[in-house]
């Protein structure tokens, strides 16, 4: 398969650095708001801008449905980002730095425990690859969102992204319940 040049600087815009993937993560539920709730036909352009995408050289007629869907879509997946901004803030907090937010005696049951330096060693050595886990996540979903809103600005979405995205979609939804449940 043989890309154009549009093409291939689209990909290298979706790959972009750290902190473009964490910029695009944070900005995804307000794009999303706006695509839902804002006009049809600007909705293109506005994925286009936050992608970063290369103008192309035809517009798409996308009907309000389907944009209102992927605005739905791509809102659900921001909000996924959102948690997980969450979820590696509290994981720094929580795990390299725990010996400064967690004072008094070590608990019986603490990871690491008895000692307070056993238990910071630990809570440090879960929390920082799951903080990297966390941050490949990100990236990923960025990444496969751009490919999903693609049809909007005149490109094409290869056949799998829009049942991954459903599919992540849904278990994003089905793991925040979870983690929900257990607090």
């Amino acid at each position: 398969m043989t890309y154009t040049l549009t093409d291939r600087r689209t990909r290298a815009n979706a790959r972009g650095g750290w902190g473009r993937s964490l910029a695009y993560a944070a900005l995804l539920t307000p794009v999303s708001l706006q695509t839902m709730l804002g006009r049809p036909a600007d909705a293109g352009r506005r994925w286009q801008h936050l992608a970063r995408a290369e103008p192309s050289e035809t517009t798409a007629a996308v009907s309000p449905a389907k944009v209102y869907g992927y605005g739905v879509i791509s809102a659900l997946l921001g909000l996924t980002s959102w948690f997980l901004l969450f979820l590696i803030g509290l994981a720094v907090v929580r795990g390299p730095f725990w010996g400064f937010v967690e004072h008094g005696v070590v608990e019986p049951g603490t990871w690491g425990g008895p000692s307070r330096a056993g238990a910071w060693a630990v809570h440090g050595a879960v929390a920082v690859p799951a903080i990297l886990l966390f941050l490949f996540v990100l990236r990923g979903l960025s990444a496969l969102q751009q490919l999903l809103v693609r049809p909007l600005y005149g490109r094409q979405a290869r056949w799998w992204v829009l049942p991954a995205t459903i599919l992540l979609a849904t278990g994003s939804a089905l793991f925040f319940w979870s983690w929900l449940q257990q607090l």
